[in-house]
């Protein structure tokens, strides 16, 4: 005949074990709960990251173009208060509404200030000077200012990014970037 192994609890201290384990789960049952919100509420600010991300580099895409099509001429704007506007829509991106404006013309001097109204216009842009190095060099350069708005809607449950930038045109018909800001949230 086969021994039985003995019993862990007696049958006796059966019904306090199970109401122990009960006890200790109703203890536990609140944290558990907890945690798996925090892990939740983590995973989502995980994912609202990321579709800012992918917004921020659709719009930084967005500008990156239109000052190629800036220098390229593909983009003309002739003078002051003209603007142009165009979407930018590929499968799997968001959608970028572009816009253009030209601002009034700056003039910088050879030491890096930016010339008010009056004083450019008494300004000769074909004036050379010379240099630390004694070279010839242009004492003063005529920019062409251009504002770009990019701007990726909004998709539930996330905001709209926007990007402002300052773009130039020199007079070596380079394009640069003179500063951007990103905004985030719901605009109209």
């Amino acid at each position: 005949m086969a021994k039985h192994p003995p019993a862990l609890l007696n049958p006796k201290e059966r019904g306090a074990a199970l109401l122990l384990v009960l006890v200790a789960l109703a203890f536990l049952m609140p944290l558990a709960l907890l945690l798996s919100d925090f892990a939740f509420r983590r995973q989502r600010q995980v994912n609202a990251r990321q579709q800012n991300l992918a917004g921020q580099a659709a719009v930084r895409g967005a500008l990156d173009l239109t000052m190629a099509r800036l220098q390229s001429g593909r983009i003309v704007l002739v003078g002051p208060d003209q603007s142009a506007r165009f979407e930018l829509e590929e499968p799997e991106t968001r959608l970028v509404r572009v816009r253009v404006s030209r601002e009034p013309d700056a003039v910088v001097t050879l030491g890096g200030r930016v010339l008010g109204p009056e004083d450019a216009a008494e300004a000769n842009v074909d004036q050379l000077g010379i240099d630390n190095l004694g070279g010839a060099v242009r004492e003063y350069r005529r920019l062409e200012i251009y504002v770009v708005e990019a701007e990726s809607p909004a998709r539930s449950p996330f905001g709209a990014v926007r990007l402002l930038a300052v773009v130039a045109r020199l007079d070596t018909n380079e394009v640069v970037c003179l500063g951007t800001r990103y905004d985030r949230g719901y605009f109209p």
